[in-house]
């Protein structure tokens, strides 16, 4: 199954307002994560939690939109079926639309992205860089593609897709959170938090490119920062067990602060009852705070 970080970018050609460029997160999408090595850093692998081998790491996927934005009707139904989850639907209308065109990026793309959640990487693959061959200069394809091979711990060459993604179009929200993932992923601060931080601000909504700018800001000793955003995340969503765990260890761990990581690391252990990795973390960090506050 997709990894829980990618962000894909379904080619629905205009019919979903959260697009390659658009401010909110396409349906379907799945963000790039980056994986942390302890429960320091998780990351979001659809982007990242704490440092913690269970962080989410999240790819995500686009929409193909047209020039023009415009709303396509022929597209309509398949985008619907999409959006559901109703793989049956979307086989019989991208089929009608292949039946047209063999060639149609936005139904291939469909298929793709179907194929892509049950896991079928090789076929997603396949359908993908069957549109490219026809539409090479497609931003949302080369990122799915991303997603794909990264799928199948390509690394590099998912690097070269969302690279080619955003030769292509600057300001695609998913290809920037999944570079920008990627790069926390292996280290590299201070290009991942430039990223991050442009697709966070074309998509708020997204919680793990939130995390995994977090992340990076924390790395970069922007300690400010980072707490500004996950103040952020708290805010859509305070019973988010990542955001909980990561602000906790920002306070307690780099911004002498325990007093206040305590209250969190409480509400923590109120939520999530069953992760062992988080718990333990969690009382680590309880045992610590209260050692500094004696």
């Amino acid at each position: 199954m997709m990894s829980k970080g990618l962000f894909i970018a379904s080619l629905t050609l205009g019919l979903l307002a959260s697009c390659s460029s658009s401010k909110k997160a396409p349906e379907g999408s799945a963000t790039v994560a980056a994986g942390g090595d302890s429960l320091d850093d998780e990351v979001e692998q659809k982007p990242i939690v704490p440092e913690s081998k269970t962080a989410p790491t999240k790819e995500t996927v686009s929409e193909l939109q047209t020039k023009s934005n415009s709303i396509d009707g022929r597209y309509k139904p398949m985008s619907v079926a999409l959006r559901a989850g109703q793989a049956q639907a979307v086989n019989e209308e991208a089929a009608k639309l292949l039946g047209t065109n063999p060639d149609d990026p936005t139904a291939l793309n469909a298929l793709a992205m179907i194929h892509l959640r049950r896991g079928k990487i090789g076929a997603a693959k396949l359908l993908l860089s069957r549109a490219l061959e026809k539409n090479p200069q497609n931003a949302a394809l080369h990122n799915n593609l991303g997603v794909a091979l990264l799928e199948e711990g390509e690394h590099v060459l998912a690097m070269g897709q969302f690279k080619k993604a955003l030769q292509l179009d600057d300001r695609h929200t998913e290809a920037l959170g999944n570079l920008g993932s990627l790069y926390v992923r292996n280290g590299d601060f201070v290009k991942a938090a430039s990223l991050l931080d442009q697709s966070y601000r074309q998509n708020r909504a997204n919680q793990a490119i939130a995390t995994n700018l977090a992340l990076a800001l924390r790395h970069k000793k922007d300690f400010e920062g980072a707490k500004r955003i996950y103040e952020e995340i708290l805010k859509a969503n305070s019973r988010d067990v990542s955001a909980l765990l990561n602000y906790a260890i920002l306070l307690i761990d780099f911004m002498g602060k325990p007093k206040d990581g305590l209250d969190l690391v409480y509400k923590l252990k109120f939520i999530e009852t069953e992760r062992k990795d988080v718990l333990n973390r969690a009382n680590a960090l309880e045992k610590k705070a209260k050692s500094e506050l004696k």
